[in-house]
């Protein structure tokens, strides 16, 4: 009986472990890492896609204010076909938005592209959302938005 008793605690003892690790793999987060003018490029152009594009910067709080109603569409919408990406533009790096996402767990990609992404992009305010569909961007969201505003612009480029 002991025996028993003490393989089934040895199994328990095994789940819980291997419960605990895949937790800590699934809220691991994400490391914005720097991106190249051409990798973003093949990443925008990629097939026929929609996506949203969020523009950002550490030191912006109406964009630090949006993430979160970002990342709720993002979890809600990601599985219907459309991609999120979200693109900095600190002048610091990588470095300088990696706390946010890490703070507020944000779960779509995010890169490092500097401030020649304001250039390249023609970025007149942040935070600034583009809406993309198959390389070709279709809508331009200046300064920051409620979730139901957004919400409703992603159902109609969705054509929900």
């Amino acid at each position: 009986m002991n025996r028993i008793v003490f393989r089934q605690i040895h199994v328990i003892t095994l789940l819980v472990i291997a419960l605990l690790i895949s937790n800590i793999d699934a809220n691991a987060g994400v490391t914005v890492e720097k991106i190249s003018e051409a990798a973003l490029d093949e990443l925008i152009q990629s097939g026929n896609n929609k996506m949203v594009i969020t523009f950002m910067a550490a030191w912006c709080g109406p964009c630090i204010d949006e993430l979160p109603s970002l990342n709720r569409l993002y979890n809600k919408y990601n599985g219907r076909g459309l991609k999120f990406i979200g693109i900095s533009i600190d002048i610091e790096g990588p470095r300088a938005m990696q706390p946010i996402i890490d703070k507020l767990n944000v779960g779509f990609p995010v890169y490092w592209y500097g401030e020649s992404a304001v250039k390249k992009f023609s970025i007149f305010a942040i935070p600034m959302v583009y809406l993309v569909k198959n390389g070709q961007i279709v809508k331009k969201l200046p300064g920051r938005r409620s979730e139901r505003d957004l919400e409703k612009k992603i159902r109609k480029f969705l054509d929900l």
